[in-house]
């Protein structure tokens, strides 16, 4: 099924509106609750959320998203649903796949964090690229909170993946190859770039050192997991800083995005090179009706100023100018032992104002034709009462009749193009649900002690998910409702905490056998009889744990 399709599905359907035909749904503070409709409940544990278009039930599990909830609904096959929602929203829909590419897409996410790992660790070894960063002004928190890293010179993360069992056309899918199948990111700092879902998508290295013919910066290609012109870099790590200052700051690049996150401008994001789309901007429009531009002072910053700001006036934002004056970038600003108190923002339009004040000589008619052509566009975007005010203020700022201005601004047509994007579910299985509602258990019932317990006999990836859990911002309103759903509908908190404690351990034994089972015919065979006594080893405390219960 084509994945265009679907994106496009999931942008004209609102999740809340149309679950609402289905369900009878009250707003509980950001979310709505109801009934569920998937199994018979007396006490509402279905939860739809707005703001990431999603559905999750706290009793039978069902989770996902508008697509997901048609299929389940109506009993729907997913082509089928695919195809009926298409209709009804008239889509042409191209069926040439059969698949949804979920496979490709698993496999990319394995590689993808391997090479991030591969890259962090190379940072560690690489004193110069580390130095670098040190001066540009990072802390060694930051440098790890954003899991920036280095790739060397050379093929080492095509051989290290190769050695792991991937091949040469899986790696070159992730987009880690260039043309000639050698690594695409040769002596470069690594930024990840991280989607609102916490996956890795692709990555953008930063030529270090700086080569002469080399592109400075050198983005992943787009593949089917990342699309140039929906990403928006540091967004997982912003959203909840936007929705609290009910503003987006829009920068350039990583640098300025993390050394402002690192001064404590936090409910900001960037787009690569600056330039903003019409998909990025529906994204942002879930968090914040109101954009600041604090794009480079140059000459290409300013026409990405302009560009940006009309898109998103056509998009029906309020926009701002980011005032940092007399530096290149925000960068630059912080790093010369700037604070955000010496920021300061304008509305874009009094910024242009000022700006042809500034840089043009408006006695020449020339600059006249310029200034008129610059603002505008902006004009048409006004209510009548605003336009009226700026009409008469670049009358007297040209010297020219407000009657010519009028006529002229009639001219003006402004278009927007847009590309169609894709975007992919992601589901957790029954052992992260587990683990979701032992973190809330834990926390109502003060079990710390308990937990670290139970955390001893877990891989680190899962210790991992319970830290995410707990401390990512991502997930706070997550847990916050799960705490509000058990505290309303269990009857015996200690004893529900004491079942699923061992739930979770079933689980997780059972996966863990079930996974090195799967390695059984894809090992060597001197680690074989290793594998075997971990086999063991698990299914002894298996039984155990079933006996027990």
């Amino acid at each position: 099924m084509e994945s265009r399709i679907l994106q496009e599905i999931k942008e004209k359907l609102d999740i809340v509106e149309f679950i609402g035909g289905y369900v009878e749904l009250k707003r509980v503070g950001s979310y709505y609750r109801g009934l569920c409709p998937f199994h018979q409940e007396r006490n509402p544990s279905f939860f739809v959320s707005p703001e990431r278009q999603m559905f999750k039930c706290f009793g039978c599990g069902a989770a996902g998203d508008v697509i997901t909830f048609y299929m389940r609904i109506e009993n729907l096959e997913f082509k089928e649903a695919v195809e009926r929602l298409a209709e009804k929203l008239g889509l042409e829909l191209d069926i040439s796949q059969k698949e949804t590419d979920f496979q490709e897409i698993k496999k990319i996410l394995e590689i993808n964090r391997i090479a991030l790992n591969y890259y962090k660790k190379t940072l560690k070894d690489v004193k110069e690229a580390l130095d670098y960063l040190k001066k540009r002004g990072l802390k060694d928190e930051t440098i790890e909170y954003f899991d920036l890293g280095y790739a060397n010179e050379g093929n080492f993360l095509r051989d290290f993946l190769l050695s792991l069992g991937y091949d040469i056309e899986e790696i070159q899918k992730a987009g880690l190859l260039n043309e000639k199948r050698e690594d695409k990111f040769q002596s470069r700092i690594i930024f990840p770039l991280i989607d609102i879902d916490k996956k890795i998508v692709g990555f953008t290295g930063r030529s270090f050192p700086e080569k002469e013919r080399a592109p400075k910066y050198l983005n992943s290609p787009e593949t089917i997991l990342f699309k140039k012109s929906r990403f928006i870099y540091g967004l997982v790590y912003s959203k909840d800083y936007i929705l609290k200052e009910k503003e987006a700051v829009i920068v350039e690049g990583q640098f300025d995005f993390i050394l402002s996150f690192q001064n404590n401008l936090k409910n900001c994001i960037a787009v690569s090179g600056s330039s903003l789309t019409k998909e990025q901007l529906q994204i942002l429009k879930k968090y914040t009706n109101r954009l600041v531009l604090g794009f480079d002072n140059d000459d290409a910053g300013f026409k990405a100023s302009l560009r940006a700001g009309l898109l998103a006036l056509e998009s029906k934002f309020e926009i701002y100018k980011l005032i940092f004056d007399p530096y290149k970038d925000l960068a630059e600003f912080f790093e010369n032992q700037n604070t955000i108190e010496n920021l300061k923002k304008v509305p874009f339009i009094d910024y242009l104002f000022d700006y042809i004040e500034n840089k043009f000589d408006l006695n020449d008619l020339d600059n006249k034709r310029k200034a008129l052509n610059l603002i505008l566009p902006f004009l048409k975007y006004l209510d009548v009462v605003a336009s009226s005010f700026y009409i008469n203020k670049l009358s007297l700022l040209l010297k020219i009749k407000e009657d010519f201005i009028i006529n002229e601004l009639n001219k003006v047509q402004i278009e927007v193009q847009e590309e169609p994007e894709t975007q992919v579910s992601y589901f957790t299985n029954r052992l992260f649900d587990l683990i979701e509602k032992f973190v809330a258990l834990s926390k109502l019932l003060n079990k710390e002690e308990e937990k670290e317990i139970l955390l001893r006999e877990m891989d680190y990836e899962f210790r991992e998910y319970f830290e995410e859990i707990e401390f990512n911002e991502e997930k706070q309103d997550i847990l916050r409702l799960r705490m509000l759903y058990e505290e309303l509908n269990t009857s015996d908190l200690e004893k529900e905490f004491k079942f699923i404690q061992k739930e979770i351990l079933k689980e997780y034994y059972k996966n863990k056998i079930n996974y090195y089972k799967e390695l059984i015919n894809n090992i060597n065979p001197e680690d074989l009889e290793n594998l075997l006594k971990q086999v063991k080893f698990y299914t002894e405390k298996l039984k155990i744990l079933e006996k027990n219960a």
